[in-house]
């Protein structure tokens, strides 16, 4: 893992380490692939820096993977609706499931569209 500009954060990225608020409220925790909203909710709160995780900070073909950019738009969508109560670890643990359960039924759907 390495720490990098906010500016230098792409869509697809993924935090090594969660960010939080001077305030301790998290804003995103740890192994959240980054989406362009996400980059501005975090530069709204001000902050600057961000841990990355190296393996798909060092590999652009990594985070551009339309599999990756399914599940950060399903996380992201996720977040947004359930914003007031992601802070909660029983939360955050159905909201990981769900986006499970959600990027599968839209691979399914997907592969079910392909094959007609």
């Amino acid at each position: 893992m390495h720490l990098i500009d906010l500016d230098q954060a792409k869509p697809g990225m993924m935090l090594a380490k969660s960010v939080s608020t001077l305030q301790d409220r998290l804003l995103l925790k740890s192994d959240v692939r980054l989406t362009e909203k996400n980059i501005h909710i975090l530069k709204s709160w001000g902050i600057h820096e961000i841990w990355i995780d190296e393996a798909v900070g060092e590999n652009p073909a990594a985070f551009m993977n339309p599999e990756n950019e399914l599940r950060a738009s399903i996380d992201d969508a996720l977040r947004t609706k359930f914003s007031e109560t992601i802070a909660d670890p029983l939360m955050e643990e159905i909201l990981r499931i769900a986006g499970n359960l959600l990027e599968k039924r839209v691979q399914k759907k997907e592969k079910q569209h392909g094959a007609q």
